[in-house]
């Protein structure tokens, strides 16, 4: 959902309420810059009042596209301040999980600066929740194989967050990519599921989003939708936004959804 517009994050909330959505997702800020920005007087409280008139709708807040946890030097450290900043930001307003692209180079370099910017943020135990996101590859891009986020998160809060257009970008079924995270990450550490089809063929490494059935996964994606581990979990579409888009996207999704009924 976008932030813009007079009600700022309140207007998100709005948004989704009349798309009649049960969960949402935000940028808090332009994902393309590092520059930040600062909550507008009653923001925080209309966000908040929307989220629970909703029913407690659950909520993410995606980090910048800039931030790359593994870098060094100044791209690390802007890294981490954006980070920190998008996760206070997210226990101010409520919102139970943040996201971010774990970036490229060494594993433990970004797992590190993932827990810096929890620490430097001050989030509570019962804050946000930082989920690492699997990536679609490429170059030293973390996160193509799932086995290595596992390995990123072991013995900490972080948990992950799973795009299926990214995973079959990498080269996974995505029946196979769910054994592996069932077996190496453990599905109560994906707690979020962001659901795409793919521009990119199967490999192809290719980080582009496609409507539901316009892509190149297809009817994969309705088998995995509907698998019953994840039942429970929060699903984000990050499909092209506009009323055509919108409306076909959010059909597809309720008639998989009732045909699970």
């Amino acid at each position: 959902m976008s932030i813009a517009g007079k009600l700022g994050i309140a207007g998100a909330a709005e948004e989704a309420q009349l798309l009649g959505l049960s969960a949402i997702q935000i940028f808090a800020k332009s994902p393309r810059s590092w520059k930040t920005r600062g909550l507008k007087a009653g923001e925080v409280e209309g966000f908040r009042a929307r989220k629970e008139n909703l029913g407690g709708l659950p909520a993410v807040i995606h980090a910048s596209y800039l931030v790359n946890l593994a870098a060094e030097g100044e791209l690390g450290e802007k890294s981490v301040f954006s980070l920190a900043d998008d996760l206070a930001k997210a226990q101010v307003l409520g919102v139970e999980y943040v996201v971010v692209h774990p970036g490229s180079g060494p594993a433990e370099k970004a797992r590190a600066a993932a827990l810096e910017a929890l620490k430097l943020a001050r989030v509570s135990k019962a804050g946000p929740r930082l989920l690492l996101e699997n990536t679609a590859g490429g170059g030293e891009k973390l996160g193509a194989r799932l086995c290595t986020l596992a390995e990123m998160i072991e013995g900490t809060r972080l948990g992950v967050c799973f795009d299926t257009c990214h995973a079959f970008a990498a080269g996974y079924q995505l029946e196979e990519a769910l054994e592996e995270l069932e077996q190496s990450v453990g599905l109560e550490q994906v707690p979020v599921i962001h659901l795409n089809d793919s521009v990119g063929e199967r490999g192809s490494q290719i980080d582009h989003h496609a409507n539901l059935l316009e892509g190149q996964i297809g009817i994969e994606l309705q088998r995995f939708t509907l698998d019953p581990r994840l039942r429970d979990k929060v699903f984000i579409m990050e499909t092209p936004r506009g009323t055509r888009e919108d409306a076909h996207n959010l059909r597809v999704l309720r008639e998989w959804l009732a045909s699970r009924r």
